[in-house]
């Protein structure tokens, strides 16, 4: 996919200022390896939806694979939290409010969401935080 993040107002933007520079889009597409190919490389290319197998020789290879969590705030608080960060699962999945608060001195609870936990979206990030405060 190209950036389903950034939305489809923006794509064309993004599209425009990235043509005039000869980038190649490859959609749709599972890149399987890369080899060095003289002064490049060489990308094996496949696909998700059938058997067909290609290769490219190609000046860069960008592949996102996310980042690590940004979860620093989140140890930060933690200590400060009455439930120490940790989710009642068994509340959780009966609907019922979280009961744990292992400190009871910390002035507020904290649940790990979003890009805290792994890379993540937006959406991700607000359905965690749907499912952990709907039955504050």
């Amino acid at each position: 996919m190209f950036s389903p993040e950034i939305g489809g107002l923006n794509l064309t933007g993004y599209i425009k200022a990235l043509q005039p520079l000869d980038v190649t889009f490859t959609v749709m597409r599972r890149l399987l390896s890369v080899a060095p190919a003289g002064n490049g490389l060489q990308a094996t290319i496949g696909s998700d939806h059938g058997p067909a197998v290609t290769t490219r020789e190609v000046d860069h290879v960008v592949v996102e694979h996310c980042t690590v969590p940004l979860d620093q705030l989140y140890f930060d608080l933690k200590g400060q939290s009455s439930n120490l960060g940790a989710v009642d699962y068994e509340a959780l999945v009966a609907g019922r409010p979280h009961g744990l608060a292992p400190n009871p001195e910390g002035m507020f609870r904290l649940f790990r969401i979003g890009n805290a936990v792994s890379c993540r979206n937006i959406h991700a990030a607000i359905y965690d935080s749907l499912r952990l405060v709907k039955d504050l």
